[in-house]
C-alpha cells in the first residue's frame, strides 16, 4: 500500500462493505432468500456498530443497535430468528474472511542490519477459550466438564507484520491445540512463534524440512540428549555432554542462560536442534525451555529469547477481542447464534484494527492498537451510519475518525517499545521507512 489518506480509507470502506455483494453473500450462504427489513448488509454493518460500541449484555443489546443504525423499527422476534438461521455464522465468518484479505497491509518490517530481517513472515500461533451456555456440551464439548461444560476455542494464526490473522479457527475447547497449527509448507520461508501447549516433535522436523524456522516453548517434561551446551560466558559446559537433559535440570540453576545442542527421538528419527534455556526467569525456579532451530551463530540466546517475546503480541490481541469486542458468550443455546456472534466480534475488531493502522500511516504516527479498542466507539459509529444512509458523507466522518485516533491514541511510551519492547529486535512502523 502506497500513499494513504482519508479518500483511501473511505474508499476500501465502501469496498469492503458494498451493499450488493453482502447481500448476495447472504443469499449465497441461505441467510436470506428476499431483502426484508434485516438485509444482510444492515445486519452486518449493525453487528460491527454493537460489537465495537460498549459492553454488550444481551442480544437485545445487539437488537435495539441494530434499530438505531438502521432507523428501522423491526421487532425482536423476526431479529433474533435471523441469527437463528443455520447460514448466519457461515455468512458472517465469509465476511470476516473478506475484510481480513482486503485489510491487511504491512505496518512493521525489519531493518535490514537485524537478523530477523531474512524472514518472509512471522507467524504467531495461540488459542484463546471461554465457556458457553452448558446447554451446547454436546456440540461444544469443554476440557473441564465440571466448570465449563461447554467451551469453544479460538485457534489462531496471527501475522506479525501486518498485525492481521493469516486464520482462525473455531473448535470445541476439548480439540487438541497442535491439530490446528499451520501445515509445514506454510511456515517456509518464515519463522514460527508458539507455546508450549503447540510442542510436537514431528511437526517442528517437518517445519525444518520444508524450510520453516520455529521458536517454540519446549515441554518440562521433554528429555533430549544433550549434544553440547555453552554457559552465558561462551564456554561450553563439558560435563553436560552426553548427558540426558533430566538428569542434569537440577544443576542448571547456577547460570542464567544455557544454549545447548540437543537431539530428540522423533517417530525413531533423531532430530537435533537448539535448546536455550533460562533456569531462573520465574520464582516458582520453573526453568523456560525454547525449542528452536535458528542457527547460534546468526542468532545469539538473548535475541533467541527476545524472539519469543514477540508472541506476546497475540496475548494482546486475545485481550482486545475479550476487553474491547465483546466476546463472550450470551445467553443463547442455539449453536448459530452462538457461533454467528463469535465471527461478528472478531469482524468488529478487525475493523477497529485496521482504522489504527489507517491513522498510523495517514498521520505517521505509532498508534496503540489497544487504546483504539478502547475509543473508536466515539468515531466509529459515525462512519457506520454513513455508509448507510449517506455515502457522499463518509469520507468527513472517515477524516473525523483518523484524525480523532492520532490524537487520542498515540503509543504512550515509544523509547521503551525501542529499548526493551516490540521494536528492541530491529523493528520499524512502516511509515517510519525510506
Amino acid at each position: 500500500m502506497g500513499h494513504v489518506n482519508a479518500t483511501t480509507v473511505a474508499r476500501q470502506f465502501k469496498r469492503c462493505f458494498d451493499e450488493q455483494s453482502l447481500n448476495e453473500l447472504g443469499k449465497a450462504t441461505r441467510l436470506c432468500r428476499r431483502e426484508r427489513e434485516a438485509t444482510p448488509y444492515r445486519l452486518m454493518l449493525s453487528l460491527i456498530e454493537s460489537f465495537a460500541a460498549g459492553s454488550l449484555d444481551s442480544i437485545a443489546d445487539i437488537h435495539r443497535g441494530f434499530n438505531a443504525l438502521c432507523e428501522r423499527h423491526l421487532q425482536y422476534k423476526p431479529f433474533h430468528n435471523q441469527l437463528a438461521k443455520r447460514g448466519f455464522p457461515a455468512f458472517v465468518r465469509l465476511v470476516l474472511s473478506r475484510l481480513l484479505n482486503e485489510l491487511a497491509c504491512d505496518v512493521l518490517r525489519f531493518s535490514p542490519d537485524s537478523p530477523f530481517a531474512q524472514f518472509e513472515h512471522i507467524r504467531i500461533q495461540d488459542g484463546t477459550s471461554f465457556a458457553l451456555k452448558p446447554a451446547l456440551a454436546e456440540l461444544f464439548p469443554g476440557r473441564f466438564t465440571t466448570i465449563s461444560p461447554a467451551a469453544v476455542e479460538l485457534h489462531v494464526d496471527l501475522d506479525l507484520m501486518s498485525e492481521m490473522m493469516n486464520r482462525v479457527e473455531l473448535s470445541a475447547d476439548s480439540v487438541a491445540e497442535r491439530h490446528c497449527l499451520p501445515a509445514p509448507e506454510d511456515v517456509t520461508g518464515g519463522l514460527l512463534l508458539a507455546d508450549r501447549g503447540y510442542f510436537s516433535k514431528a511437526y517442528l522436523q517437518a517445519v525444518e524440512r520444508a524450510g520453516g524456522f520455529f521458536i517454540v516453548r519446549g515441554k518440562a517434561n521433554m528429555n533430549p540428549l544433550i549434544l553440547k551446551a555453552m554457559g552465558p560466558n561462551g564456554r561450553e559446559l563439558k560435563r553436560l555432554r552426553n548427558q540426558r537433559l533430566k538428569d542434569v535440570s537440577g544443576r542448571l540453576s547456577k547460570y542464567d542462560c544455557v544454549d545447548m545442542r540437543v537431539c530428540f527421538d522423533s517417530q525413531g528419527e533423531p532430530f537435533e536442534c537448539r535448546l536455550v534455556v533460562h533456569p531462573n526467569l520465574r520464582q516458582d525456579d520453573t526453568p523456560r525451555y525454547l525449542v528452536t532451530n535458528l542457527s547460534a551463530k546468526h542468532f545469539t540466546p538473548e535475541q533467541v529469547s527476545d524472539g519469543y517475546r514477540l508472541r506476546w503480541q497475540i496475548e494482546l490481541l486475545f485481550k482486545q477481542w475479550k476487553s474491547h469486542a465483546n466476546l463472550r458468550a450470551f445467553d443463547t443455546a442455539n449453536p448459530n447464534i452462538a457461533e454467528g456472534l463469535i465471527w461478528a466480534s472478531l469482524c468488529a475488531a478487525t475493523v477497529k484494527r485496521y482504522c489504527a493502522h489507517m491513522a498510523e500511516r495517514v498521520h505517521r504516527a505509532a498508534i496503540s492498537t489497544h487504546i483504539v479498542a478502547k475509543c473508536i466507539r466515539h468515531v466509529l459509529s459515525d462512519v457506520l451510519y454513513d455508509l448507510v444512509h449517506d455515502p457522499q458523507r463518509l469520507q468527513s466522518s472517515v477524516e473525523r475518525a483518523i484524525e480523532y485516533l492520532s490524537t487520542n491514541a498515540r503509543r504512550s511510551h515509544p523509547k521503551r517499545d525501542r529499548e526493551s519492547g516490540r521494536l528492541k529486535l530491529g523493528l520499524n512502523h512502516v511509515y517510519a521507512l525510506p
